[in-house]
């Protein structure tokens, strides 16, 4: 038993760690290409002198991208994945996060849009986490219907955020809580998935 809850802790320490180095690669990402942007525009004359290479900057960024694409292989492999079924989960959560990413950027703060980001925020560990235990049968349907309940207990608990008053108040802080309750679902699904899948 033991063994079991390891397994189901590793799990979401995977999910935490892949969270928080995609959030983090986010931010830089961002940052850096602000500088380069800034950079550009030193080059017309509109801004003060720019510090920071644009070589340099791409290949941070480059350098980000590829952290944050081999810690997305963290929860597939608390959960067992090996081989093909590693490199798809990977790829799926990547794709996953990348529309997190697109719907927050077109949001712009706007509640009702920030769902669809909180949306996709919420897949990306369910597909993950399905792709990378590889079941068949039986299983695989307890598996699918535990994590699609679980996922959308988190939405409907980040849309009740939404509309419970801290949507209706001004300000960035407010309008992005719906995101943080559900990142809570790259912690809880893969847990989830490794409690209810046996060794």
């Amino acid at each position: 038993m033991l063994r079991v809850w390891i397994r189901v802790a590793l799990a979401a320490g995977a999910g935490l760690a892949s969270l928080a180095v995609c959030s983090v690669a986010f931010v830089t990402i961002s940052m850096l290409v602000f500088s380069i942007a800034s950079s550009m525009w030193d080059f017309f004359g509109m801004f003060g002198s720019s510090t920071l290479n644009p070589m340099l900057a791409l290949l941070g960024i480059g350098f980000v991208l590829l952290l944050a694409a081999a810690s997305l292989l963290l929860p597939a492999l608390a959960l067992g994945a090996k081989g093909g079924h590693l490199a798809r989960s990977a790829l799926l959560s990547g794709l996953g996060f990348c529309a997190f990413v697109f719907f927050l950027f077109v949001s712009a703060g706007e509640v009702a849009l920030v769902l669809f980001a909180t949306a996709a925020l919420v897949a990306t560990p369910v597909i993950g986490s399905l792709v990378a235990v590889r079941e068949e049968g039986l299983l695989a349907v307890r598996l699918g219907r535990a994590s699609v309940i679980a996922a959308v207990a988190i939405y409907c608990a980040s849309l009740l955020v939404a509309w419970s008053g801290y949507g209706d108040q001004e300000g960035l802080p407010y309008s992005y809580a719906p995101v943080i309750v559900a990142s809570s679902s790259w912690l809880i699904l893969p847990a989830m998935v490794a409690l209810l899948h046996p060794d």
